[in-house]
């Protein structure tokens, strides 16, 4: 290796300051380039990136993702796996037609159809080319490598192609079927929205809703009364929602629960006995009779309303787990198929009519049986107007109001409803063992996932609505004749090949134009397009647009190395990739997945600029740096699953006791590198033990980076990291200050060995200080150098298991540290400057240690004492002690004259060295001092005269008025 020609980095550089210099190699000489070119294509380590929305600024949620979507790929990199990383836009869906809505002041979906669907695809499309580079800012700072200019989207029609192709092969297997499906539903998108999107998003709110309790008439006489008059009986009935009372179907009780039969005001009313007080709070009332829920089953009542025909099963008491509760109400419910998924079920089980009366905005259709006054008025509006008709008409008992949490679409805004609609679904129950079974390959991090909450979500989850009443998404491939025929495509080519019509756009309208004749029958495209999760699903094959190429790439490495996201992705995400691979390739589509936890603000509430409860992310990159950031969060508990609070001192503490010591070790070797003209090619190898725990404890880092970070467990690997760069900084380069200012051969080959081989030990998890240390101490610039140009093109080091010797000398350390930092608590308990020596320090092993487990010259030196003991003896009495689990140590603080010169012989050197560095004299450069004249320095510089001109960089001394230096 030619001749390294250090030299001193400029002080006035920060940590920011030397990322952006980094960044600028990085950048100049392609490093992210090479780093996937120059790793065999036959030795891939496959990396699923979740894309996020086209739209918006990254926030601290991103850059978390992102950094830990970086660290492990670089790992792996330098294990020598090629790793191709390609940015991905989510660019379909809702957000971005809300965006484009907002942009043309469009209301809602009905008004897109007035406005032009062509023009207003045209707009999607101009929107999703504005990605703002400032995400390219963000992404180059915290170090992120990435692809980023050839970055696919979800609106590729190659993606796209794939997606329809995913279609065909689970309609094919039938796993894919159309039906009516209730769900949570947007009247302003006019679209269904899933559980776990509205869970995910957190978009509950207070709303104060009516409370009404109806009353139904019993039809006819019934035996259930007993020999009560078989007139005016009434069943009591709770709702928070009047305007489903219109679709009424049944009454719904506990079969196990006990009712009463109750007189009031001439009049019978039915309700559970456990709601009696609460119901009838306040009024005159007589208990008649009680009854078993089970006797009240097939009670035939008299219609509130008959807008819509009734069948023969209707218009009855059922019984039907989970809907009467006797928590609330009056015990019995109203049931309304179609509006609610349980009252869906029940209506299914019973032969209940599935209403659906309510339109895709959200407006009364007409009665089919009689006029029905409230059709095309919304539904919520409508509420008032029924309750209003049902007091003038009789039917209203009690008429209050409740307050409670519900769904609003975080999209618009709008309050969700439940509605029953036609839909298309993925069979999930079908799937339902082998997705269980796929799962349990998975390595997740964290674990109790596995077995919790992504199990419990494949255990509960029902089938998968995937169809959208959208615009803007990939278009349901399925093409049906006005026979109910159906055609299935799965390419833009086979369309071509079935209708003679070149496909111009995948997209809609362009799509909806493509007419397929075949066998006399004229086939035309559902209006439906794809939910956008089966899109992000899709992406593993879609994003290289597989099957129509990198068949056998993909066929190869699949299922992918690893993913992270965010914890609620396991029911979004990672539960649709989940799906679709098992339902495409029978398999699992990921091998380790990380689930981060939720960062929020430092008071715990969601980060807000209102509440002022975060910094914003490009100041901290611009003022504490992109290390720091990686640092804070990948040894956080964020990287296990667990929730944080944003700390700003915690993660300034990444800067001030991390990455400022490791690079002030860096410069500290460079300094004396240069004024001990030391090369590289000198270097040797060291006996010293201070130098071999070093290397020692560099190994052991290595060691358990490599095993936690190969099992995914990210803050064990990142901790250890940090707890060696303390050891190296405040204790090895410490302890060997003299050493290296001497020019010692063996010390300065040791630190430029570890500094070098911990420069690849970080890189995953540094990767800018790791290049900077790289670069100021590995010279490649002539060609007889054979290093990689960067510290990420080098592989990563491995490591030797450690020996028994290994361990017994790390031992001896650590007792040895404990020794010491007992010993200067005393000092600082004492207020005693380290640089006055003391006489003795005596040493108790509580555990029985023997005196070999020490290295007393290091303590000697370390605690500034003259003479270590091990056998009491009567002066210990009188001296000041300390201990931990291990040793009790005891200081003699008593100063002699003799102590007390020498003290201040420590303190003149420290004061000299202090002039010089306020001068900016160089390492080496040798001076002049004067001093005050008086008769302590006079007696201080006749005996340690020598030291201090060597200590200090000292030619000769002054007697004079003040200490200064001679010009």
């Amino acid at each position: 290796m030619p001749d390294a020609g250090f030299k001193a980095p400029n002080n006035n550089k920060s940590i920011p300051d030397l990322e952006n210099q980094t960044l600028e190699f990085w950048k100049k000489n392609r490093i992210f380039e090479k780093s996937v070119e120059e790793r065999p294509s036959d030795n891939l380590y496959v990396f699923y990136d979740g894309p996020p929305f086209i739209s918006g600024l990254p926030h601290y949620g991103h850059l978390l993702g992102s950094i830990a979507k970086d660290l492990i790929p670089r790992y792996w990199t330098m294990k020598g796996k090629k790793v191709e990383r390609v940015w991905g836009w989510d660019a379909h869906g809702l957000t971005v037609e809300n965006k484009v809505q907002k942009k043309l002041d469009i209301k809602n979906r009905r008004d897109i159809e007035v406005y032009g669907l062509e023009k207003f695809t045209q707009e999607c499309y101009k929107y999703t080319s504005e990605v703002s580079e400032e995400w390219r800012w963000y992404i180059d700072k915290i170090g992120r490598w990435v692809d980023m200019d050839n970055a696919y989207k979800t609106i590729d029609q190659t993606y796209m192609e794939s997606v329809m192709w995913a279609f065909k092969q689970m309609y094919e297997k039938g796993l894919i079927y159309e039906g009516v499906y209730t769900s949570l539903y947007c009247t302003t998108c006019g679209t269904p929205v899933s559980h776990f999107e509205v869970a995910m998003d957190n978009t509950y709110k207070e709303v104060e809703d009516p409370s009404i309790t109806v009353r139904f008439k019993v039809k006819g006489e019934q035996n259930f009364t007993g020999d009560l008059p078989k007139r005016n009986t009434y069943i009591l009935a709770w709702t928070t929602t009047p305007w489903t009372i219109p679709s009424n179907r049944a009454l719904v009780v506990d079969e196990n629960s006990d009712y009463v039969i109750v007189e009031h005001k001439d009049e019978y009313y039915v309700l559970a006995e456990a709601r009696l007080e609460s119901v009838f709070e306040g009024l005159e009332y007589e208990v008649k009779t009680k009854v078993n829920g089970r006797e009240l089953l097939g009670v035939s009542y008299e219609p509130v309303y008959e807008f819509y025909a009734f069948n023969e099963k209707e218009l009855k008491v059922y019984s039907f787990k989970g809907m009467a509760t006797m928590e609330e109400g009056t015990g019995i419910v109203h049931s309304a198929p179609g509006f609610g998924e349980i009252d869906t079920k029940m209506g299914r089980q019973y032969g209940l009519t599935i209403m659906l009366v309510i339109d895709d905005e959200g407006k009364f259709l007409p009665g089919n049986a009689c006029e029905n006054p409230f059709a095309g008025m919304y539904f919520s509006k409508a509420n008032d107007s029924i309750r209003e008709d049902l007091k003038n008409r009789g039917f209203l008992f009690k008429d209050e109001s409740i307050v409670h949490r519900f769904p609003y679409h975080d999209r618009c805004n709008t309050l969700l409803i439940q509605r029953a609609q036609n839909s298309w679904f993925v069979d999930v129950q079908k799937l339902k063992e082998e997705l269980l079974k796929n799962n349990e390959s998975v390595n997740w991090v964290p674990e109790y996932l596995k077995e919790g909450r992504f199990k419990i979500g494949l255990e509960q989850a029902p089938d998968w609505c995937i169809s959208r009443a959208r615009f803007w998404a990939t278009p349901m491939p399925v093409w049906e004749s006005e026979h109910g025929d159906r055609i299935i495509v799965e390419s833009a080519k086979e369309l071509e090949e079935l209708s003679g019509q070149k496909v111009k756009d995948l997209h809609r309208p362009y799509i909806d134009d493509v007419v397929i004749k075949k066998d006399g029958k004229t086939y035309k495209r559902i209006k439906e397009v794809l939910d956008s999760w089966f899109e992000a699903g899709s992406m593993p094959y879609a994003q290289i647009h597989y099957p129509f190429e990198n068949r056998e790439k993909f066929e190869r490495n699949f299922p992918g190395d690893y993913i992270v996201e965010y914890v609620a992705q396991t029911r979004a995400w990672f539960f649709f990739m989940h799906v679709l691979s098992t339902a495409l390739f029978a398999t699992n589509s990921f091998k380790n997945v990380i689930s981060t936890g939720v960062m929020a603000g430092s008071d715990g509430r969601k980060m807000s600029k209102t509440y002022g409860n975060f910094t914003d992310p490009k100041e901290v990159l611009e003022t504490i740096g992109g290390d720091a950031l990686r640092l804070y969060f990948m040894s956080s508990p964020l990287m296990i699953g667990d929730n944080a609070n944003f700390d700003l001192e915690d993660l300034k503490s990444k800067l001030n006791k991390v990455l400022n010591p490791l690079w002030n070790s860096v410069k500290f070797f460079l300094i004396y590198a240069e004024a001990n003209k030391w090369d590289v090619s000198k270097k040797v190898d060291s006996n010293n033990y201070l130098d071999k725990w070093i290397k020692i404890r560099l190994n052991q880092t290595t060691q358990v980076f490599t095993e936690n970070i190969e099992n995914y467990l990210v803050p064990p690997a990142v901790r250890s990291l940090e707890e060696f760069v303390d050891d190296l900084s405040r204790w090895y380069v410490r302890r060997s200050r003299e050493r290296i200012n001497n020019g010692e051969n063996e010390a300065l080959s040791t630190l430029y060995d570890v500094l070098v081989a911990f420069s690849k030990t970080s890189a995953p998890t540094i990767p800018f200080m790791s290049e900077t240390i790289y670069q100021n101490l590995v010279n490649y610039a002539e060609s007889s150098n054979s290093e990689p140009e960067s510290v990420h093109l080098c592989m990563y080091p491995d490591y030797d298991e450690v020996t028994t010797k290994d361990s017994e000398l790390l031992e001896m350390m650590n007792n040895t540290r404990d020794v010491v930092s007992l010993a200067l608590a005393v000092r600082m308990a004492e207020n005693m400057k380290v640089r006055q020596p003391l006489s003795t320090l005596y040493v108790e092993s509580i555990n029985g240690e023997s005196e070999q487990s020490l290295f007393e010259d290091l303590i000697k030196d370390e605690v500034n004492v003259k003479e270590i003991k091990y056998n009491l003896d009567m002066e210990v009495g009188e001296l000041k002690s300390v201990q931990n689990t291990k040793y009790k140590v005891y200081l003699n603080t008593h100063v002699t004259e003799d102590l007390g010169l020498e003290g201040l012989a420590r303190e003149m050197v420290r004061s000299i060295q202090d002039l010089r560095k306020a001068k900016g004299v160089s390492v080496g450069d040798l001076v002049n001092v004067e001093y005050s004249g008086e008769e302590k320095n006079r007696k201080l510089f006749d005996i340690y005269g020598e030291h201090i001109k060597k200590k200090a960089g000292v030619k000769g001394f002054k007697a004079g008025s003040e200490l200064k230096i001679l010009d």
